[in-house]
């Protein structure tokens, strides 16, 4: 007798479970030898289930497959393997399907292929049961030419001749098992439905017909039940009527506001016959040194930096050159004596001033969430006469299109980094840390953490610089000096480090190859795994750069380097350029359309502008639309430009006290004419709490750039910006200091 026929012993041995209560649910006849093989081959067999097969919190889908009856073959690990259950009915077929298939290596991609198969003929396991996709068009009795096909699932009663081909691959007796797709039951009075919503459409905007009906097929192209599927149909309807009185409200506007036009609102640029270069490179292959070169030699000229720390590190190489050079920021507005050249952040772009050369710096940054709108606007306005960007290779497709979009073409010089990045061939354990090293973590609590941990005397007492999101630039500024100079041996960031700082980093050591996002934790992406192992070996620095993982990181993290370094950065599929609203959009909208709440004006501008969305797409404006929704509340009697204004403020937005009081300001501003005293001047000092003093500079930054743009409303500025450098000290001296700092510092955010 074959071993999986399953026997009847006279006195059966007892069967090791990992819930004993499911011995009960077991076939009386199942050996422990039969039990045995499918625990070992779980893994590949299809007739087993884990719980994210019926749910995605694991803890749900383990109830649910608790109450169907299942049995519980392996628990899960955490992090490594979820839990894996199989029904009682299954387990005999099981057992046959390891008979003819095996359990060899080879058997996954066979059993991949197999599903691939079932994938195609409209197969899909849905939690306990398999359902078929099929698919009836319905014929309608108007006289418009449109025929929509409904897609329905239906739930297969026996589901043997699927198991069968998993077991024999036999696809033709598989499709004469299933037969002929049933008819869709709800086939009459889905007809009826699609019917009514077609004459109320026909009656009152016959013209946009042929915009409804794709919203319709799409809908009933997803199965769902007639409930469901009606309205759903019924919300695609309404949702078309409101566009297309949208459409006749706002056709003055298309014109004017469509993504077709929005290069030719550069006009100072447009004018131009720029000469556009592209300066591609990898992290440390000289790309940025020599843009430099070139701007120090302009007539007049500006450097566009990803951050206020970049900006302050470009004004600071140009003076060094002997070049005279203002700073102009967010926050700050700094003017130099006969200065030629401007290092600005990228938000500050000036495009209504003709220069001679500018540099945008780290224009991958194009593809950025949240700020990719600054470098779509700088590639595509900035007025002058060379324009030299600066980007990683895998961003010169969608710049070239960018600047072919406004008629141009570009150049491309590439850069060779002098020496590659090696992987280390082990991971390093923290008391092996040497002078040089760098450690990559992805929060604040994580770096303070690992600078407490470095520091200790059992680990070698090392001196630590830190650097992360939260610190003010002045202080990453000094603690990157105190490692270039070798006061403090061992560096710990986050990825920070990634973007233009010039350090002396000779290993660069992931604590983790995850990172949170905002939303959940995450992998690193090919992109910014190559951005921060590229700061190893800085050329003139080391002869070498390596990178690897510390023996601590979690498991699995050495394998995820090895595999994400080799392979190539790529550009996000379909990208379309990032476009932010400027002060004429708003105007524009407001006046021809009567609007008075800044919400209502950013919410055309959103909707109309993605009528035309070949090439460009509204930026990420979440933030933005929810500050003008309060906004329009706090101080609703500012005029709309202030407002618009006001919504671009830098507000930390993860803290609800710190929006509260921007929205207090902007309230007094609205009843008073002035902003009032900050509160921070008088509650905090160079003596408080880290995560104090980092959210009290925080609010000096807010401050200071709210100033910048109104004059005389905010004031105090000699005061803010002397607190700002009493807490630049303060946050450096905590950090220098032998004192741990992650426990008393718990309320610290991420980044």
């Amino acid at each position: 007798m074959p071993e999986s026929n399953i026997s009847n012993p006279d006195t059966p041995a007892a069967i090791a479970l990992p819930n004993p209560r499911h011995a009960a649910r077991l076939p009386a006849e199942l050996s422990p030898e039969q039990w045995q093989r499918i625990r070992q081959a779980a893994y590949q067999l299809p007739q087993v289930l884990s719980p994210a097969d019926l749910d995605d919190e694991a803890s749900e889908g383990a109830a649910l497959l608790e109450r169907a009856g299942l049995v519980l073959i392996q628990k899960a690990v955490s992090g490594a393997r979820p839990s894996r259950w199989i029904a009682p009915r299954l387990i005999a077929v099981a057992l046959r399907h390891l008979d003819a298939v095996g359990s060899a290596p080879t058997v996954r991609a066979l059993m991949q292929q197999r599903n691939a198969a079932l994938d195609g003929l409209g197969l899909s396991r849905e939690g306990l049961v398999w359902t078929r996709l099929c698919k009836q068009v319905l014929r309608l009795s108007k006289t418009i030419a449109w025929q929509p096909t409904v897609s329905y699932r239906v739930e297969l009663a026996d589901d043997s001749a699927i198991w069968d081909f998993y077991r024999d691959g036999d696809l033709a007796a598989l499709k004469a098992a299933l037969g002929q797709r049933p008819p869709y039951a709800e086939a009459e009075a889905l007809h009826a439905h699609l019917e009514a919503l077609l004459a109320r459409s026909e009656s009152g905007h016959p013209e946009h017909l042929d915009s409804l009906l794709p919203r319709l097929q799409a809908e009933c192209a997803t199965p769902q039940d007639l409930d469901a599927l009606k309205a759903a149909c019924t919300r695609a309807q309404d949702r078309w009527e409101h566009q297309v009185a949208e459409l006749h409200a706002l056709a003055g506007l298309t014109a004017d506001l469509a993504f077709r036009g929005y290069p030719d609102s550069f006009e100072t640029a447009r004018r131009m016959q720029r000469t556009v270069t592209l300066y591609v490179g990898a992290p440390n292959s000289g790309k940025t040194h020599a843009a430099f070169e070139r701007l120090a030699q302009a007539h007049d000229g500006a450097y566009l930096a990803p951050l206020r720390l970049l900006a302050l590190e470009g004004r600071d190489r140009l003076v060094a050159r002997g070049v005279p050079c203002s700073l102009l920021t967010g926050e700050e507005n700094v003017p130099a004596e006969q200065a030629r050249v401007v290092s600005s952040t990228i938000e500050m772009v000036n495009t209504g001033k003709a220069i001679d050369v500018a540099v945008i710096d780290e224009a991958q940054m194009l593809f950025d969430a949240s700020r990719g709108w600054a470098w779509t606007q700088a590639i595509v306005g900035t007025p002058a006469n060379e324009l030299i960007i600066i980007c990683s290779a895998y961003a010169v497709p969608a710049i070239e299109n960018l600047l072919g979009l406004c008629g141009e073409r570009c150049t491309v010089r590439h850069f060779e980094r002098k020496q590659q990045v090696q992987l280390l061939s082990a991971p390093v354990p923290i008391a092996a840390l040497q002078r040089g090293d760098a450690v990559v973590a992805f929060s604040r609590r994580e770096v303070l953490m690992l600078r407490d941990q470095i520091a200790s005397a059992e680990n070698g007492g090392h001196p630590v610089s830190v650097i992360y999101g939260a610190l003010p630039p002045e202080v990453r500024r000094r603690e990157a000096e105190r490692f270039a100079n070798g006061k403090s041996h061992i560096l710990v960031a986050t990825d920070a480090i990634g973007m233009g700082l010039n350090l002396p980093i000779r290993r660069v050591l992931f604590s983790t190859m995850t990172k949170f996002d905002g939303q959940g934790d995450r992998p690193l992406d090919v992109s910014e795994t190559h951005q921060i192992a590229g700061r190893a070996g800085r050329y003139g620095m080391h002869d070498e750069g390596f990178c690897g993982v510390l023996r601590e990181a979690e498991p699995g993290a050495a394998r995820a380097l090895k595999e994400t370094l080799p392979k190539q950065p790529r550009a996000p599929r379909g990208f379309k350029a990032a476009v932010a609203p400027n002060w004429w959009h708003v105007e524009t909208i407001a006046q021809r359309l009567g609007l008075r709440r800044l919400r209502a004006v950013l919410d055309v501008f959103v909707d109309q502008l993605r009528l035309d969305d070949a090439h460009f797409a509204v930026a990420e404006l979440d933030q933005m639309l929810e500050l003008a929704e309060a906004l329009d509340h706090s101080c609703g009697q500012l005029p709309l430009k202030t407002r618009f204004i006001y919504a671009q403020a830098p507000v930390d937005s993860r803290t609800p006290s710190a929006q509260q009081e921007f929205l207090d300001w902007t309230q007094r501003h609205a009843l008073t004419g002035r902003a009032g005293e900050p509160w921070f001047l008088q509650d905090v000092d160079e003596h408080s709490r880290l995560d104090r003093m980092e959210q009290a500079l925080r609010s000096c930054t807010l401050w200071l750039w709210l100033d910048l743009r109104f004059p005389g409303i905010y004031g105090h500025v000699d005061e803010v910006v002397d607190l700002r450098s009493r807490l630049n000290d303060g946050i450096e001296r905590h950090l220098k200091g032998k004192k741990p700092l992650w426990r008393s510092s718990a309320r610290g955010g991420r980044r």
